[in-house]
């Protein structure tokens, strides 16, 4: 199909913000993703794992107002809100006044959400899910609000009351981050100077509406559709029932992550997106969705997911200077690349298939010198 100026616009942001971040590429094509479908997302995972970061550097591929805090039971809406406006208090009238707070702002990133008070997330509610603002003087306005990244060190806990629960469900897209885990990304880490991102043309507000737009009208094809409805009665049978706005919701997002892959219809390796939404306990039951869509729908973005980590496993565990011990996992590497090869073709199996034929090379070279 032709080349479409809007998308490359966004792969080329997804690019930039691949290289300035290392082993964060599932995190931010879910960020990409909620932008597009205009949700928001819930990284979980213990502090330093540069989710603060991706939002800032998006922000650096965008145009648009950010605003970040970080929760305590001890903030003030005040705080997220803004102050009351002492003027309007001696005309007997309560008014908060925004500038330069949430109610402002395009892109929010609200790091220990879980932490602030019941006032505050009641608050927050209504903005997130709504996109309206009522800052005391009983009119509802609209936020300007396109995209929510929250952050937490652990889930939150799902008997800790009503409020805390319809924030966390506020979150269509959810997602655990973990630590750097290969030993390439460790050493970019380490050693490599990485830039806040540029990209010669910034999202601009007119193109995330007309993304939003292009992605909502992408339709979905039989097999698809046929697919997320087998794995909603899976899930069924594993106890797993996402709520009915959970599951419509889903349908949007599943379309954005297609779009943003290129495509012209929804296909069902493109529900792969669909395990970071459609779950209620962060209890087992993101594990539960993910091998069912495995399963069912076969995407190949997951079994790339699962071929890779299982490279890093043989790398870590393989002692190069015994050469039966190092044939083994040759003999393991070159069944992984072979597997990739079947795969149909696309920029993250390509890209893929490359790192494990590097990885091979490093690991016979090694041998040659433990010779």
């Amino acid at each position: 199909m032709p080349s479409d100026p809007l998308r490359t616009k966004f792969t080329a942001v997804r690019a930039a913000l691949c290289s300035s971040l290392v082993e964060r590429d599932d995190e931010i094509d879910l960020c990409l993703t909620a932008l597009v479908a205009r949700e928001h997302v819930l990284f979980v995972g213990p502090p330093g794992l540069a989710k603060s970061a991706l939002l800032d550097g998006l922000l650096a591929c965008a145009t648009g107002t950010k605003f970040s805090i970080l929760m305590t039971k001890y903030t003030q809406p005040e705080e997220i809100f803004g102050p009351v406006s002492l003027s309007a208090l001696k005309a007997d009238r309560y008014v908060r006044v925004t500038t330069g707070r949430v109610p402002e702002a395009e892109f929010l990133f609200a790091d220990e959400l879980f932490k602030a008070s019941s006032a505050i997330l009641n608050t927050l509610l209504r903005i997130l899910n709504e996109r309206t603002f009522d800052a005391g003087d009983g009119t509802a306005r609209r936020v300007p609000l396109r995209l929510c990244v929250a952050a937490g060190n652990e889930w939150p806990d799902p008997e800790s009351g009503k409020e805390l629960a319809a924030a966390f469900d506020r979150f269509l897209l959810r997602k655990a981050v973990q630590p750097v885990r290969s030993a390439t990304g460790r050493s970019r880490l380490l050693w490599e100077t990485r830039p806040l991102p540029r990209v010669e043309h910034p999202l601009a507000s007119a193109d995330l509406d007309a993304a939003s737009a292009a992605s909502t009208a992408l339709p979905w094809t039989k097999e698809a559709r046929e697919s997320l409805e087998t794995i909603l009665k899976e899930l069924a049978k594993e106890g797993v029932r996402p709520g009915d706005r959970r599951q419509f919701k889903t349908v949007n997002v599943v379309r954005a992550f297609a779009w943003l892959g290129g495509a012209d219809a929804v296909r069902p390796e493109h529900l792969e997106v669909a395990q970071h939404s459609l779950w209620d306990s962060p209890e087992g039951q993101p594990q539960k969705v993910a091998q069912v869509i495995a399963r069912v729908a076969n995407p190949s973005g997951m079994r790339v997911t699962q071929l890779l980590l299982e490279v890093e496993n043989v790398v870590a565990d393989t002692d190069t200077r015994n050469l039966a011990d190092a044939a083994k996992a040759a003999a393991k590497l070159g069944e992984v690349e072979r597997q990739l090869g079947s795969m149909s073709g696309s920029g993250r199996v390509e890209k893929a298939r490359a790192y494990v034929k590097d990885q091979l090379k490093k690991l016979k070279l090694a041998s040659i010198e433990a010779m």
